[in-house]
């Protein structure tokens, strides 16, 4: 089983073949973001066949806390994945 480890902003171009997902509402995304695909939290659980091939996931919301609580939900779902996430958030 692979892990959830917690990442700054400048550690992401380190991390080799990863998605990240943004997990902020359609509206958040498209108004400011750092790439990858949005997926808002709450479709998490029905999108999870569009990030299930990665081996390494990095979650991102604007503050951190929504990306540590769905990397666990995420890593339940996903257990081949490392899921990271950003700590403090795309707008620290």
């Amino acid at each position: 089983m692979k892990k959830i480890i917690e990442i700054g902003l400048s550690d992401i171009p380190n991390i080799p073949s990863c998605t990240i997902v943004d997990i902020r509402e359609k509206e958040e995304f498209l108004e400011q973001n750092i790439g990858g695909i949005n997926i808002p939290a709450h479709e998490i659980t029905t999108r999870l066949s569009e990030i299930s091939n990665n081996e390494n996931l990095i979650i991102v919301c604007s503050n951190g806390l929504r990306s540590s609580i769905m990397a666990r939900v995420i890593h339940k779902k996903i257990p081949n994945a490392n899921v990271y996430h950003l700590s403090e958030g795309i707008f620290q």
